[in-house]
């Protein structure tokens, strides 16, 4: 795995990091700008900057504070990033 890339464990796939029993993790963004307002992902709205995927079993691979576009090579990425 990338270096800059780290495991947080606990995530509600809708994807965050509110309910604390699931998991001992919590969003490095959040904890930066002290609020819960940052998500990994929210279903048919949009995918964090800094999400690089999820490792099974519901792990979230997030690269905060080094933009996911930067951090993952082309072949990591599945899909055009223009669409």
């Amino acid at each position: 795995m990338n270096s800059k890339i780290r495991k947080l464990k606990g995530s509600n796939m809708d994807i965050d990091f509110s309910i604390p029993a699931w998991g001992d993790s919590k969003c490095p963004w959040n904890i930066e700008d002290s609020t819960d307002e940052h998500k990994c992902a929210v279903k048919n709205t949009s995918i964090c900057q800094y999400f690089c995927g999820v490792q099974y079993l519901d792990s979230v691979m997030c690269s905060y504070p080094y933009r996911n576009t930067s951090i993952l090579s082309t072949d990591e990425i599945d899909r055009d990033l223009g669409e």
